[in-house]
């Protein structure tokens, strides 16, 4: 009989399998809440601090073990890699991306043209020092995300196929070394096929979901529904529905529906954390439809530029776009759903204040308002 959830049911299932507001308390380290979500998106934007790292933290990492990580959570337990989008992925994770690496050596990539002798020349220098930076090929034009060289291609490249790894950072600058000096010997020899990457990704992006359609379960590391649908049932994976869902969802192994959370607990969520960086399934779950807003000029936000859904207990009860100005920390703008006590939205600005070590809070405008 296919099991029947609720929509109170799927949310605290998915809050729970995201390692999110424990009913018994939690102090895992970073490797931990990794090797659980299975990646953590990069994004470069540090309006409060960057995305990865408010993903730690809402699960309890603390912000000294954080902080000593580095400018991209070195912690020699991961890579970057295009998984939902740029990402941290952990080292064992290396094999089931080896079918992604072989279509792009077979294929090519959507990426800019990549010039072939950047690419000998990036590797027979790589294979030299063993690590590599951007800044080792000379000049480049442009700052930031928008600077190019043919040889931030070539080594990009080497990434995405296998020849390079990028497995640290250096104030934020790409650092690039050979695959040896990066992942284990057993992992780089080891060679899936593309149906057991698939199921090994999709029983790994469930296990983290929770409660999940099959295109939820596609979205989680880029892949193809019917790719999805296909590993899916091959796992054997256990059907059910949710009450208002369009869609036939599946069931980790091990969820309870019956799951309880901390009711109390209060977290401010990067919108880049993967309990929402899906609009739809964050519809779905919360009924909120939480828009980034960054990527806007100015003058076309309706809420303002980094917004952090609240979570309380399972539910997303509003939000707040925050800044950080050393020393304090700028509450932009606030929204709370009726009925929800004012106390929730401070309790959120007092741990982000926390997070970013900001000895005082101020507001552009009254969360009242």
């Amino acid at each position: 009989m296919t099991a029947e959830l609720t929509t109170d049911e799927a949310r605290r299932t998915a809050v729970a399998a995201q390692g999110l507001h424990p009913a018994e308390p939690a102090a895992p380290t970073a490797a931990e809440v990794l090797a659980r979500l299975g990646c953590l998106q990069i994004d470069s934007m540090s309006a409060v601090r960057r995305s990865h790292e408010l993903v730690l933290l809402a699960r309890g990492v603390t912000p000294d073990q954080v902080s000593a990580l580095g400018a991209a959570a070195q912690t020699g337990t991961s890579f970057e890699g295009m998984a939902h989008a740029l990402s941290l992925v952990p080292l064992h994770l290396w094999p089931a991306f080896g079918f992604r690496r072989r279509r792009i050596l077979a294929d090519g990539w959507r990426g800019p043209a990549v010039d072939p002798a950047a690419v000998a020349h990036a590797r027979e220098r790589l294979h030299a020092r063993g690590r590599v930076r951007l800044r080792d090929f000379g000049r480049t034009a442009g700052t930031g995300w928008e600077r190019d060289s043919v040889f931030r291609w070539a080594l990009e490249w080497l990434a995405a196929t296998g020849g390079a790894v990028c497995a640290e950072r250096d104030r934020w600058e790409r650092v690039y070394c050979l695959p040896e000096l990066a992942v284990p010997e057993h992992l780089l020899n080891t060679d899936l096929p593309e149906e057991a990457c698939l199921r090994l990704l999709c029983a790994h992006a469930l296990e983290a979901l929770g409660v999940a359609t099959t295109k939820d379960v596609a979205d989680y590391f880029r892949l193809r529904p019917a790719q999805a649908e296909g590993a899916l049932a091959v796992l054997g994976a256990e059907r059910c529905t949710v009450r208002g869902w369009r869609e036939p969802a599946w069931l980790a192994p091990g969820a309870d529906p019956g799951q309880k959370v901390d009711e109390d607990a209060v977290t401010p969520l990067s919108p880049f954390d993967s309990l929402v960086w899906t609009r739809d399934r964050q519809l779905r779950l919360f009924g909120k439809d939480y828009r980034l807003e960054a990527y806007k000029p100015a003058a076309k936000r309706e809420f303002g530029y980094f917004a952090l859904p609240v979570l309380h207990g399972a539910d997303l009860v509003g939000r707040l776009a925050l800044r950080r100005r050393p020393p304090a920390l700028v509450v932009e703008n606030a929204e709370l759903d009726e009925g929800t006590p004012p106390a929730v939205l401070e309790r959120a600005v007092t741990l982000a204040a926390a997070w970013t070590g900001s000895d005082t809070v101020s507001h552009e405008r009254d969360p009242r308002d």
